[in-house]
């Protein structure tokens, strides 16, 4: 798999690579290095051109420099680098990873705040709306050594409908997993009575139609439940022996506070999620699930995008 690296020298980034770079293998993946210079360093009018383009090129090769030591030994020297024609990274990493064929952008975000505000950075945000290939935002805790290939991961692969399967699920085997990493798949089913009917009225005296119909959508729930699970069972059969075990989990609730609270419980290190593209002509825009699980999960998120429903 080809892999790009947004790096600008933050932290934030250079984490990224040591998080991924970690499970990339020299024989079977290609990466390269993009770094978009911010334009206020060299915008001077009066400033000769020429200085402006060495200063540049300085700061850009020292952020690669630096980008190139967060990998591990056999991909330092394979490692590409590619400097953007324009300024603005939220238009040129996607660009770039187009232009060089990538098949997967791996950009750096903020940790959670103390307030848990601007939880992702603009380019980063941006840059998932507009990927026509998965991204991976990364918010790598520790040193890169404790990111790294030799620390387990415990991952979530969030499968909407085991039924139609997730084809998200593909990125799994497209990196080197390291020894002991379990995934956690899961599907949620809606409550019961889940925005349908109020609380308050769920507690009120019900008529003996009222409750024989309530006895009925109890019955086709519990159904649905055992269904699903069957069909995670069978679905997680299929899925590429690259962890040391698979587990199924089915839980009642909304989506995405289904996925969060997993990921707390878990302990989670990676969560893969797909995002449904609006339309052919449009590029990937994130469900309501998917956007709360990259606004507010704790740990990095994988954002895949999927055709069209």
């Amino acid at each position: 798999m080809k892999v790009l690296f947004a790096v600008d020298g933050s932290e934030h980034s250079l984490a990224a690579v040591a998080q991924v770079g970690g499970l990339l293998s020299a024989e079977r993946d290609q990466v390269a290095l993009f770094c978009a210079p911010p334009s206020k360093f060299f915008s001077s009018a009066s400033a000769d051109k020429t200085v402006l383009e060495r200063a540049r090129r300085s700061l850009v090769d020292a952020v690669f420099a630096e980008a190139r030591k967060r990998l591990p030994e056999p991909l330092q020297a394979k490692a590409e680098t590619i400097i953007a024609d324009q300024h603005d990274a939220r238009n040129g990493i996607p660009a770039a990873a187009d232009a060089w064929q990538a098949g997967l952008i791996v950009v750096g975000a903020r940790g959670l705040g103390r307030f848990e505000r601007l939880l992702v950075g603009s380019v980063s945000r941006a840059v998932v709306h507009s990927s026509r290939i998965p991204v991976w935002v990364s918010r790598a805790s520790g040193t890169p050594a404790a990111s790294g290939a030799s620390k387990a991961l415990q991952v979530l692969l969030t499968c909407e409908d085991p039924q139609q399967e997730c084809k998200h699920a593909s990125m799994l085997e497209k990196l080197t997993w390291p020894t002991g990493s379990v995934c956690h798949v899961l599907s949620a089913i809606p409550s019961l009575f889940a925005g349908n009917v109020p609380e308050w009225l769920q507690q009120q005296a019900r008529s003996p139609d009222v409750e024989e119909m309530v006895k009925a959508w109890a019955r086709e729930h519990d159904e649905e439940i055992a269904t699903t699970r069957v069909r995670l069972e069978a679905f997680s059969s299929k899925l590429p022996p690259v962890f040391s075990r698979y587990e199924t989990e089915v839980v009642e609730g909304e989506p995405s506070g289904v996925v969060l609270a997993q990921i707390s419980k878990q302990k989670i290190d990676v969560v893969l999620v797909g995002a449904h593209q609006k339309s052919r002509l449009s590029s990937a825009l994130l469900g309501s699930t998917s956007d709360a699980v990259l606004n507010h999960a704790p740990c990095s998120v994988v954002v895949v995008p999927l055709p069209a429903r």
